[in-house]
């Protein structure tokens, strides 16, 4: 009974867990949708808990027994499906922690490198470097500091491309001298800019649609560009918060998406995308042993937090972004470097060096 009891209760946590889940995700977006979730998740909760409850006021009942048995039956399944989720075909890729592939960018802030072979990058070209920054979140002077001290160490470098994944500010006095720093990272072929759920909000999109245009930053809003130059396709997505028709595939030997959110995946998998970046997550909130992250803000399971992972074709890199403060409280941001280069001629797809 006591062991019941506590699977239900496990039940109970993993419904009110993943309320959390797509409330953060930020999928549900007005005050009417928040209510309605909550109220049905509250009502999953108290149905799921009845059976215990007509046990309690029944001892002698051995039909409220069995019902009782059976409720801790479905809270049990339920907590494995959010302990283990489902997770839609994508796998992740477990790589060995390095100290060399880091470098210190600020107070609690990382540059990463990561490295992948792409198999249809023309063998014997120079690797494409590329910088991926997400999850800004400057909102106060504090934190544009850290940012515009970090991308003066970066300005040494020159990197094929920037991409910049969205949730810019949520302060609009802020954005212009935010965006003049982002124009002024060093690139040779232009720096792409997807929007973030947090840039959708109170009229922020047409204010940064019209500061990119102002600083020549290229917006993908669920289009293709194609940088003749490096011969590759960059796709930019922003649904689920910008619903505009996904394009087709662009024809491009090479193909790159941009991601706010990693559930995207599935759209760039279809496509049969090479390599994906993606951020939102923040890296999940509330880490346990062997369980991983609690909060994640990602409809496809929990384990989307960061790192590495591979659906068909389709590689992605979900980065931790930028800490939400610009001190040491908190777990650390990181900006990433991403080196990618050709790949064996027996690689069928392309590969996490």
């Amino acid at each position: 009974m006591a062991i019941a009891l506590i699977v239900l209760i496990l039940g109970e946590i993993a419904l009110l867990l993943d309320l959390g889940n797509r409330l953060l995700g930020s999928y549900v977006r007005t005050p009417a949708g928040v209510f309605a979730r909550f109220c049905i998740v509250v009502f999953a909760c108290v149905f799921l808990a009845m059976p215990a409850c007509l046990l309690l006021i029944d001892h002698g009942s051995d039909a409220g027994r069995y019902v009782f048995y059976g409720s801790s039956l479905i809270g049990l399944a339920i907590f494995i499906h959010y302990l283990f989720p489902y997770r839609f075909g994508i796998s992740r890729i477990r790589q060995a922690r390095s100290v060399k592939r880091q470098g210190t960018l600020g107070p609690n802030l990382l540059l990463r490198s990561e490295s992948v072979r792409v198999p249809s990058l023309s063998a014997g070209r120079e690797a494409l470097q590329f910088l991926v920054v997400s999850d800004l979140h400057c909102n106060t002077h504090e934190k544009l500091d850290l940012i515009t001290g970090a991308f003066t160490k970066l300005s040494h470098d020159m990197f094929d491309a920037v991409l910049i994944l969205g949730d810019l500010s949520e302060n609009g006095r802020i954005l212009p001298e935010l965006m003049s720093a982002v124009a002024d990272l060093p690139s040779r072929h232009g720096i792409f800019l997807v929007r973030g759920n947090h840039d959708f909000e109170g009229g922020r999109d047409v204010l940064i649609e019209d500061l990119a245009r102002r600083h020549s930053i290229q917006m993908l809003s669920n289009a293709w560009r194609h940088i003749a130059e490096l011969g590759i396709g960059l796709l930019g997505l922003e649904c689920p918060y910008n619903q505009a028709h996904v394009p087709s595939d662009s024809g491009c030997d090479v193909t790159f998406g941009l991601s706010h959110t990693p559930d995207n995946i599935m759209h760039f998998s279809r496509l049969s995308v090479h390599v994906v970046v993606a951020g939102h997550t923040h890296g999940g909130w509330f880490h346990l042993p062997v369980i991983g992250s609690l909060l994640v803000p990602c409809k496809l399971g929990r384990f989307l937090d960061k790192g590495w992972f591979r659906r068909g074709r389709t590689l992605m890199y979900v980065t931790s972004g930028l800490p939400y403060f610009a001190d040491y409280r908190g777990q650390p941001g990181e900006i990433l470097r991403l080196t990618v280069r050709p790949a064996e001629a027996k690689e069928g797809t392309a590969q996490v060096e």
